[in-house]
């Protein structure tokens, strides 16, 4: 079996079993992550992740890391006030590596499971069809639909992508639905920024 196989295969199964994308109510209280203020952005060095992940600052947005089945997230979410209320996710797949002729696949794939988490059927999750982004050293797919947390209508978007030579990682950022397109700046500062740690590199 190629050395591609099992990683495209357990990220999927993650996705599948909830694993790779948490779920919270975009206006949950959490509490805070070790990190290191600087002005705009909040720097946070998550060796769970094996990432450096950077948040807004102003107002500073709070964080927490749930662990799931081993699978660590850090879930990432606008202040009270903040219009519209967002929660930003990361999750990342340090022991796996996707050849890059695969990724396209394993994204797309692991995106419609990922989808059903957010209350779609599985003929809805076949409609989304992930197009090619990148983000600063990231380069993978993402998918834009509408979903629901409970009785909240949502604007939802995944990405799933790697850097070369690297793991894949896991983004999510979900709002009220229709408001997707005014955070498009937040998205890109804290996507674009994302980095892996040195001892991963």
């Amino acid at each position: 079996m190629s050395r591609g196989a099992r990683p495209v295969a357990s990220l999927l199964l993650a996705c599948i079993v909830g694993q790779g994308i948490a779920v919270a109510a975009p206006d949950a209280k959490s509490g805070a992550a070790r990190t290191q203020l600087m002005r705009e952005m909040q720097i946070h060095k998550m060796p769970q992740l094996g990432l450096e992940i950077w948040t807004e600052n102003e107002p500073p947005w709070e964080t927490r890391v749930v662990t799931n089945g081993g699978q660590a997230t850090l879930i990432t979410e606008s202040p009270p006030g903040y219009h519209p209320p967002t929660v930003m996710t990361y999750a990342s797949y340090q022991k796996e590596r996707v050849p890059e002729n695969m990724l396209r696949v394993m994204a797309i794939g692991a995106i419609r499971r990922a989808s059903l988490n957010f209350g779609l059927t599985e003929g809805q999750s076949r409609s989304i069809n992930p197009a090619e982004a990148s983000y600063g050293v990231l380069h993978g797919y993402e998918g834009v639909f509408y979903g629901k947390v409970g009785n909240q209508l949502l604007d939802v978007q995944i990405f799933v992508g790697q850097a070369a030579n690297q793991f894949p990682v896991v983004l999510t950022i979900y709002t009220k639905k229709d408001k997707l397109q005014n955070l498009s700046e937040q998205r890109r500062r804290a996507w674009s920024k994302l980095n892996y740690l040195e001892k991963q590199r």
